[in-house]
């Protein structure tokens, strides 16, 4: 099993989580490691197609700016909502992850 790992933006300098199941995506999709943090990638995605779009925050209903039209059915967060989900679901991954260490 892989073990988290943390790299180095190449953009802001940051340390950023490469999870195991980031690592097994990255691997079957045939690509490397990632050089860019998550935020730093969704900046230049925004920086490459120039355009923003508005929708409704689905967790606080204020106004969530992305760089993709969002459909009828895709849930939109604006930017401290969605920091927010990530750092819950990066304990629920690191808590799955523990429990099975101590089970296997």
């Amino acid at each position: 099993m892989k073990n988290e790992k943390f790299l180095k933006c190449r953009e802001c300098g940051r340390n950023f989580l490469f999870t195991p199941e980031e690592q097994d995506f990255y691997a079957r999709k045939g690509y490397g490691s990632p050089r860019r943090c998550k935020d730093c990638r969704r900046a230049s995605r925004l920086r490459k197609t120039g355009q923003v779009f508005s929708g409704i925050c689905a967790a606080c209903g204020k106004e969530a700016r992305v760089g993709f039209q969002p459909a009828r059915e895709t849930l939109v967060y604006c930017g401290d909502c969605w920091a927010q989900i990530a750092t819950e679901r990066r304990a629920l991954r690191r808590a799955r992850s523990e429990s099975k260490k101590r089970q296997g």
